[in-house]
């Protein structure tokens, strides 16, 4: 991981902190599941289902520069490291759901804790994800993510713009967002 990626890692794990402690949760798009592993460790969550597409998308990612070793990662590579990579904690169950989300929210059975979303980073299908998470939570569940960006000119710029629209609607609240480029939002009460 360049070290770029790992100063940002550091600065995301505070959103960790306001998941609760042993619940189940969600994260959909895992990639190589670095972010999982801090997720189970942090969050310590006793289940945690793990949404990508990853072979789905093709063989390779093909895109992503350096962090995709310059389009030639294996998809199915990147499977198995989030496979390894969580069963470090044999005390969080993780289920693995090769899928692209929304379609695949069926296969998860329970009701969540929180979701901690890093998948579409485009306007539209950030929105589509919010709403198809909002009904699998608990009335207090909390859903996190990634690619906060509020600069017009971030290809991530969607995601804040999704998430805003969210909040406007009344239901939820935006707890705080930013550093890492995280973010959190809670149903209000």
């Amino acid at each position: 991981m360049p070290k770029w990626d790992q100063e940002r890692y550091a600065k995301r794990l505070w959103v960790l902190d306001l998941l609760d402690k042993g619940g189940v949760g969600v994260e959909v798009g895992v990639f190589r599941g670095q972010f999982s592993a801090h997720i189970c460790a942090r969050a310590k969550p006793r289940k945690l289902y793990l949404i990508d597409p990853w072979t789905l998308t093709g063989e390779t990612f093909g895109w992503g520069k350096e962090y995709t070793s310059f389009g030639t990662l294996r998809t199915a590579v990147a499977r198995e490291e989030a496979e390894l990579r969580t069963a470090l904690y044999p005390t969080v169950e993780t289920v693995m759901i090769e899928g692209f989300f929304p379609q695949c929210a069926n296969q998860i059975t329970e009701t969540l804790d929180w979701a901690y979303l890093d998948s579409s980073h485009q306007y539209d299908r950030t929105l589509t994800e919010l709403a198809a998470l909002e009904p699998m939570l608990k009335p207090d569940g909390i859903i996190a993510g990634d690619d906060w960006n509020t600069n017009p000119e971030s290809p991530h710029y969607g995601v804040s713009q999704a998430v805003k629209e969210v909040v406007a609607q009344g239901q939820w609240e935006l707890i705080k967002a930013g550093p890492g480029l995280q973010w959190a939002n809670r149903r209000r009460s």
